[in-house]
Parts: structure tokens; sequence; C-alpha cells
């Protein structure tokens, strides 16, 4: 699937029910009462990244770390709301 950002298009594997769900395992693990632990997201982040490239750095290798952080956040959105139009 193609993930746009600001920082290009991105192509990136599709995710499964399953994987789904180990994502959100990983969500759940990031809050603390109710809120986001940055430093547990960032676990989530790099979930995100290993599981969506299949060569993470040849793909955002060009990037500063704040522009990685920006496509992997557009690529996890993308997999929490996928598209209806299937």
């Amino acid at each position: 699937m193609k993930v746009g950002t600001t920082h290009g298009e991105f192509e990136v594997k599709e995710l499964t029910f399953k994987d789904r769900r180990v994502l959100h395992s990983l969500e759940i693990q990031s809050a603390t009462d109710g809120e986001i632990d940055i430093s547990k997201f960032y676990n989530v982040l790099n979930w995100v990244m290993d599981f969506a490239f299949e060569d993470a750095e040849s793909a955002l290798g060009k990037l500063g770390d704040n522009e990685i952080d920006e496509v992997l956040l557009a690529i996890y959105n993308d997999y929490k709301e996928p598209s209806k139009k299937k």
C-alpha cells in the first residue's frame, strides 16, 4: 500500500488482522493512566518501521530523525484508520 506524506510517498507492507492486534498491544503498553508515555510510544514507531519496510534504511535514511518520526506517524495513522474502500 502507498502512504503519502510531506516527505514523499512510501510503499509499505499491508497490515493484517493479526499484525493489527500486535500493534494495538504495543499501543496499550505505551499508555499509563490514560496518558501516552512518549518513550514507550517509540516502541510503537519502531515496530511500524520494522514491519512496514523491507529496508527501512534505504527508504528513510536520507531523512532527519524528526522527519522519520513524521513518516512513521503517517504510516501508523493509515494502519489505525484503514480505508473503507477495498
